[in-house]
């Protein structure tokens, strides 16, 4: 009885470690047949794991030096619930947070009313789950909607949502510059559909990045780390920047009339082919990441944003209409801005470079 009492106040103490503020637990190493070091899980852990005595615990070695624990038996499996209460929040902004609710993982959705839901809810609620992929509205009363989600995002594929937005966007410029140089405008019949996939797969993948960014098992099936993966959403965003200005490229066609003088050999059309070069050499680039051909991409991409500034800058001195000049002005800027987001994807890919060649040191 003695000797369990002085387990349980000297040593036991010391397996089971003392836990900070921050969450975090810290435990001290045990020596056991003179060679073996062991450390004790928390309890807690273990058990929302659902494990036992004898079950597999997988330890991965990380760039870092840090060891990671995952769980390959486990039988638990845990779903996110979200509950929108619109007595609580301004109801313009319901989309705002069903957005929210979809980007941080959630499985389950369900949007309340205690006075009963309003048309414009059910209004928002629908172009939510039009604006995003895998959301179904799965049970609806007077007083609530919810909604789930049918997709297993973890499966699909990261590097084929990303490249998918790399042809949507291409194939904007593409019939863009098909009508700047013919102004036949039936290229763009589909353009406010390709400008929703395009704002899909971005939720999309800012989603899978989240789910990255919270579950090592996660990560490990997309094949990237978690800190690429944060490197990667900054590159999703830019591409969706660049689809936003391919559909103002395209309504500035339909809406103004066209110079009948444009040219691929001329400023600011003749921009164009550099851009479609330069994002095709990044996004092959995606993976594999041959700096040299990235640096290529920047240097070609920073040239012809310098050249459209100076076009820019020369426009109103020109003899052209200001209608016309009017016309370029804006084309010039989009087109400028598209290079820019293009740059700014040149400099993710350096940084994960950058990254992946770094080398750690003890001191």
């Amino acid at each position: 009885m003695v000797l369990k009492s002085i387990y349980y106040q000297l040593i036991w103490p010391q397996l089971m470690g003392i836990e900070s503020s921050d969450g975090s637990e810290i435990r001290k190493l045990q020596v056991t047949g003179g060679s073996t070091y062991i450390v004790s899980l928390p309890k807690k852990w273990v058990t929302e794991h659902g494990l036992s005595a004898k079950d597999r615990i997988k330890i991965e070695w990380r760039p870092s030096g840090s060891l990671r624990l995952n769980a390959e038996t486990t039988n638990v499996r845990k779903r996110r619930k979200i509950e929108i209460n619109i007595d609580e929040i301004k109801v313009e902004f319901l989309f705002d947070h069903l957005v929210g609710a979809y980007i941080s993982g959630a499985h389950n959705i369900i949007v309340s009313r205690s006075s009963g839901i309003r048309r414009n809810d059910r209004r928002q609620i629908r172009k939510f789950t039009q604006t995003t992929r895998g959301i179904e509205i799965s049970e609806e009363s007077e007083y609530s909607v919810q909604l789930v989600t049918l997709i297993n995002t973890s499966e699909m594929p990261l590097y084929s949502s990303l490249n998918r937005m790399y042809l949507l966007v291409s194939s904007q410029i593409r019939d863009v510059t098909e009508v700047l140089l013919r102004n036949d405008s039936s290229s763009f019949e589909d353009s406010e559909e390709r400008e929703k996939e395009v704002d899909a797969l971005r939720l999309l993948l800012e989603r899978q990045v989240g789910q990255i960014l919270e579950s090592a098992s996660i990560e490990t099936s997309f094949g990237t780390t978690r800190w690429e993966a944060s490197e990667l959403s900054n590159i999703v965003k830019n591409l969706e920047r660049i689809g936003d200005h391919c559909f103002l490229l395209s309504r500035l066609c339909v809406d103004q009339e066209v110079p009948s003088d444009l040219s691929l050999q001329k400023l600011p059309v003749n921009i164009i082919p550099v851009w479609h070069s330069a994002i095709k050499l990044l996004i092959s680039n995606l993976r594999d990441r041959d700096v040299n051909e990235i640096h290529e991409a920047k240097s070609n991409v920073r040239a012809a944003i310098a050249e459209l500034k100076e076009y820019e800058a020369s426009l109103w001195e020109s003899e052209l209409e200001s209608v016309d000049a009017l016309f370029m002005d804006k084309l010039s800027e989009s087109l400028r801005r598209i290079l820019a987001y293009t740059q700014d994807i040149a400099e993710v890919l350096i940084n994960i470079y950058t990254h992946r060649n770094a080398t750690e040191e003890i001191f």
